[in-house]
């Protein structure tokens, strides 16, 4: 997972007045943003920040440091391949595609949007783990590198897993140190959880009513009506994309080492493999 910010160091991602705070923190997969949406200026402003961020990874290259397209593969978007409404799309790229395929970063725009934005050389604490299994070693150093290309002032901190204490996460906004699976197989399972103006896993960062209200009606369409639902998930799944609450960069693969003996082998897009159902010969 993307990670947070300091709060003490909120740096580019957050601009606060008498009226209030709006801040942009990252999460699982993502940048997020938090606080009140009072001044069209600001929204716009930490918008172009996290958007910036998109631009500017290259996605390929972490892919290659999850071990390959074998173990993962490019994403851009919020709905994971295989689930309901996913539609390939990808707008933050170099060369931007009918198909949603992702061509590269786009450094020159990224850095056209931090310029917009007045916050160069401003601060970043991005902090990571040194021992998650979950999360490839120099996944960390290479989004820090990152910022500092962009032009911020990036002090990386290295931990070790249980270093991540409650009292740590409560001061932190920008971490790399998780990532998350949906409990089922539907974007039902996790977007309204963490996209959602009450979702449990947002933490208040992330709250667009009109979007509770979409993913609402989505969730119940798929009962009566799947087609509707899938082409509702879709233009959900774009809205989110477009507002950039996340920097998603990959999408795991499962990979399972079989003997030539096993037979009957069953995957499950939940569980796994389905060990009851095999047997060796």
């Amino acid at each position: 997972m993307l990670g947070l910010i300091e709060g003490r160091d909120v740096g580019p991602l957050a601009h606060c007045d008498d009226r209030g705070c709006l801040t942009a923190a990252v999460g699982p997969g993502g940048v997020t943003r938090r606080g009140v949406d009072q001044r069209d200026g600001v929204v716009v402003v930490v918008r172009d920040i996290r958007r910036a961020f998109n631009y500017a990874i290259d996605r390929a290259k972490i892919v290659k440091l999850y071990g390959g397209s074998a173990f993962a593969t490019v994403t851009c978007q919020v709905i994971a391949p295989g689930l309901t409404g996913y539609r390939r799309y990808c707008p933050y790229t170099a060369r931007r595609r009918a198909s949603g395929a992702y061509t590269g970063p786009d450094l020159a725009r990224a850095h056209r949007l931090v310029a917009e934005s007045g916050t160069a050389g401003d601060r970043i604490n991005i902090w990571g783990t040194t021992d998650n299994s979950h999360i490839p070693q120099g996944l960390t150093e290479y989004l820090a590198l990152v910022l500092r290309h962009l032009g911020y002032r990036v002090r990386l901190h290295l931990v070790t897993n249980a270093s991540f204490t409650d009292a740590l996460r409560a001061r932190i906004q920008l971490s790399t140190d998780g990532d998350w699976v949906a409990n089922y197989p539907d974007p039902t399972a996790y977007l309204p959880q963490f996209f959602g103006c009450g979702g449990g896993n947002g933490n208040g960062y992330y709250c667009n009513p009109r979007l509770d209200r979409e993913m609402h009606r989505a969730g119940l369409l798929e009962l009566s009506s799947p087609a509707k639902a899938s082409a509702l998930w879709a233009a959900i799944d774009r809205q989110i994309t477009d507002a950039a609450p996340w920097v998603t960069y990959a999408s795991e693969l499962d990979v399972d080492l079989v003997s030539r003996r096993l037979r009957n082998y069953e995957f499950n897009p939940v569980w796994g493999i389905l060990v009851d159902q095999a047997w060796i010969r």
